[in-house]
Parts: structure tokens; C-alpha cells; sequence
């Protein structure tokens, strides 16, 4: 028997491995033709939706009854202003399951879309009260609702009866958690974590119950399931006198550069008052930074302090002092390297009739958006601007427009009626804004929040 055909099938094999092999190795080392292509994409405008605008409700106290020292009832209603550009926006309440009363509930307004875009829509509420155990002003936007939130105020020390509220106007609950941030930085309580936030409802906690004791506090929520407005009613007492009372609007978000359109300063420095000036408080909430807190006159833009090279350690809000200032309006602009938020605290004389404000950094208003001026005492309208820009201010229910030229840096105060609606458009420049209140014992404030004119386009893949 011959072996030379298995041999040579042998031979073959081998010879034919090593072509093939030989010749994946040289197809792994050439190059491959190849062939690029962009994702198709189909640029789209959504649907427009519905505005909405959820207030704060009425002033509310905490442990007034001797015998439920942690119930909450309401101490003051809420007026309200409210407008549409173009439509007759529709109010329904929202249920408030952690109030011991039945008093009156908070409001909510909805504007319906006009020609396939969104309708502006613009409210706001004051409260006003001269009780033993309460007083003051307390003046807030009604805005819509976010799935983030920063509040910048208030204090859960002793003489403080702070509440956080929290509103879901919408059809679905939502889940909130609180993070509070203090002098030992960053916390989660157990008070702040998953509070379930029924549809159409509005949650209340107190601030101590997340923090007792802190002095200088900022929140932080976020809600999963449905946006939440959030927000802070601050009280204070001294020694048994009514010290105040504000409802302070979220903050704009962590940024390297917050304005504070306007803080009204009502007591001469040498008058020998208990209070006066304002105090600033910053959070760095990522990482430790070095500020700088610049305060200006509202009025001319004269610069009347300066303070560089703060430092702030990451997850500790800092609060400072400004003293010396006269009486006026101060526009205040914290920069950093990193992202802060920002808020100033000013008040009346405590020795007398006595009330507080917080102005938060306001957000930029970069398209035309509407503003509600609230039924409070002397309200203006505060205007500031990092770059030259031309704003034009009119009533929505007509009348003259007001043009107002900012120059870099410059801030303007512009007087407006209570209880009116504005336009504000900013052309092509980049304005923040706030409206203040102002009266003997009465202070008041809230930030001006942007509205998109359309909705924003998308980009769709298949």
C-alpha cells in the first residue's frame, strides 16, 4: 500500500493553513476600506405645552396651639396677581395634607398654548400681618415647576420657624429628597429623604426637622416622577417678638458668576439700629473655591465694597457680613472659579416693627418673559446686566413701554404698579431681574425667572 497520496494531502493541508493563515495576518495589518456616515437626524419643534405657575399659598405658623406644639396652620391668606399674554389663565387649588386647618389652599394657574406656542404666563402673591408671634411682608413669584431646586435662606437655629414647601401642580406624585448643607457639610436626613409628593398636593417640612440648629442653611431638592417648585417660608422671633416673616423663591442654580439684581437697605449705618446692611451667604456645592463679593449701588454703579479671595470649603455654606453701606437698593455679584449659589439677607430696624428679606441670585433672562407684580407697598423693578444691553419694559394690559439702556455692570430701578403685569424683553442682550417691596417694618422680594417665546428644537435619531 502506498502512503504518498496521504502524504501529499498532508503536504496540501499544511501548505493551504499557511496561505490562509498567512493571509488573515495580511488582512489584519492592511488597512480596510471604510465607509462614514452621519447619523440621519430629523430636526423637530415638540408640541407646546401648557404653562403653569404654582404659588406658595398663605403664610403659614408652626406650633401656635399649645397642645400640638409641631402643627401647622395658616396664619395670613395670599392676594394673588395673575396674567396671560393673550389668554385668561385658569386658577385651581392644590391640597396641603400637612396642615391641621382647612384654611385656604395654595394656587395654581394654567395658560393653554396659542398657535403651537407656549403662552407666557406670570403670577404672584403678598402676604401682609401684624400678629404678636408673626409680622411682616412676604411677597413670592409663582413659578413653574423643576426637577431641581436650590434654596438659599433661612435658618433652623433657635428663634426660627422655617418651612420648606413643596408643590407638585401636576397629574402624577412625585418623590422629593432633601439635601441640607451646614456647617459639617452635606447631609441626607431621614426627614428630607423619599417624601412622596401626591399629585395636586403640597408637602410642608420643617426645616429644624432636617437640621436642628443650623444657623446658615441651603437646600437642595431634587424630585423624580414629576417636577416640584419648591420653596421656603422663614420666620423669626427675638426674645418672644415677632422678628419677620419671607417667603424666599429658589435660587438660581450653581454658576461661576451670580447677580443679585437688588437688596434694599433701609437703615442708616450710624443710626444705631439693631440691624441694618445685609449679610451674603455662598455655597460652593462640588468642590472648595476662592470668591469674590462685589456690592454696587443700584443707582449709578458706584462700587461701595469689595472683598476678593474668599474661601469657601466644598459643602459648607459661608456667610458674610457687609456693614457700612446707606440707605439704598445694591445690586451684589459673587464670582468664583467653580459653581455657588448665592442669596443676601437684609432687614428693618429689629428695635421696632420689625421684617427681613431674602434676595436670591436671580436667573438670566435672555428672551422676552413675563413678570407679575405683586399687591405689596412701593414695588420697583430691578434690571442688571453683565454686558450693554437695551430693555424694554411694558404693561401687558398696555400703556407706555419704558427703554432702558444698561451699560456692563450697571443695574436700574424702574417703578412699577402693584398689582400689574409686565413684559420684559432684553433684545439681544442678557438681563437678570427682581422686584422689591419696601415700606416702614416691610421689606420684600423675589427673582424674575425666564419663560421660552417657543419651544425648543430637537434633534430626533432613528
Amino acid at each position: 500500500m502506498s502512503v504518498r497520496p496521504a502524504l501529499t494531502r498532508a503536504v496540501i493541508g499544511v501548505v493551504t493553513a499557511v496561505i490562509v493563515g498567512g493571509g488573515v495576518a495580511a488582512a489584519a495589518v492592511a488597512p480596510w476600506p471604510t465607509l462614514a456616515r452621519e447619523p440621519l437626524g430629523l430636526q423637530v419643534v415638540p408640541e407646546a405645552a401648557r404653562s403653569v405657575a404654582a404659588c406658595d399659598g398663605p403664610l403659614l405658623a408652626l406650633g401656635r396651639d399649645e397642645t400640638a406644639a409641631g402643627a401647622i396652620t395658616e396664619a395670613a391668606g395670599a392676594a394673588v396677581t395673575a396674567q396671560a399674554d393673550g389668554s385668561e389663565p385658569t386658577e385651581s387649588a392644590i391640597t396641603t395634607p400637612d396642615r391641621a386647618d382647612a384654611g385656604s389652599a395654595p394656587a395654581v394657574f394654567t395658560a393653554e398654548p396659542i398657535g403651537g406656542r407656549p403662552t407666557d404666563l406670570a403670577a404672584a402673591s403678598v402676604s401682609l400681618l401684624d400678629e404678636p408671634d408673626l409680622r411682616g411682608l412676604a411677597v413670592s413669584n409663582c413659578s413653574r415647576p423643576v426637577m431641581e431646586s436650590w434654596i438659599v435662606g433661612g435658618s433652623a437655629a433657635t428663634g426660627a420657624s422655617d418651612l420648606v414647601l413643596l408643590a407638585n401642580p401636576g397629574a402624577v406624585p412625585a418623590t422629593v429628597n432633601l439635601r441640607i448643607y451646614g456647617a459639617e457639610g452635606a447631609a441626607d436626613p431621614v426627614a428630607g429623604s423619599e417624601i412622596v409628593v401626591a399629585a395636586r398636593s403640597q408637602r410642608i417640612v420643617p426645616l429644624a426637622a432636617l437640621q436642628r440648629g443650623e444657623e446658615s442653611p441651603v437646600v437642595r431638592m431634587t424630585a423624580t416622577g414629576a417636577p416640584i417648585r419648591a420653596s421656603l417660608q422663614s420666620a423669626l422671633t427675638r426674645t418672644l417678638i415677632a422678628g419677620g416673616v419671607d417667603q424666599v423663591s429658589a435660587a438660581a442654580p450653581p454658576a461661576t458668576t451670580q447677580i443679585i439684581p437688588a437688596v434694599d437697605v433701609t437703615v442708616a449705618p450710624d443710626s444705631g439700629a439693631s440691624a441694618g446692611g445685609m449679610s451674603v451667604r455662598l455655597l460652593a456645592p462640588a468642590v472648595d473655591t476662592t470668591a469674590s463679593v462685589v456690592v454696587r449701588s443700584a443707582d449709578d454703579g458706584t462700587v461701595v465694597s469689595q472683598q476678593e479671595g474668599i474661601a469657601l470649603a466644598a459643602d459648607r455654606p459661608l456667610e458674610l457680613e457687609v456693614t457700612g453701606m446707606p440707605v439704598g437698593a445694591y445690586t451684589v455679584t459673587a464670582t468664583a472659579p467653580e459653581p455657588v449659589v448665592a442669596a443676601a439677607w437684609t432687614s428693618t430696624d429689629l428695635a421696632g416693627p420689625a421684617d427681613f428679606a431674602w434676595a436670591v441670585a436671580a436667573p438670566a433672562v435672555d428672551a422676552p418673559t413675563t413678570v407679575a407684580i405683586a399687591a405689596g407697598p412701593n414695588p420697583t423693578l430691578a434690571l442688571s446686566a453683565a454686558a450693554d444691553a437695551t430693555v424694554v419694559v411694558t404693561p401687558l394690559a398696555g400703556g407706555a413701554s419704558q427703554s432702558i439702556d444698561l451699560t456692563a455692570g450697571q443695574s436700574r430701578t424702574v417703578e412699577v404698579s402693584a398689582g400689574a403685569v409686565y413684559r420684559i424683553d432684553p433684545g439681544a442682550g442678557v438681563v437678570h431681574a427682581s422686584v422689591g417691596f419696601s415700606a416702614a417694618g416691610q421689606l420684600g422680594t423675589y427673582p424674575v425667572t425666564g419663560s421660552a417665546a417657543a419651544a425648543a428644537e430637537l434633534t430626533v435619531y432613528p
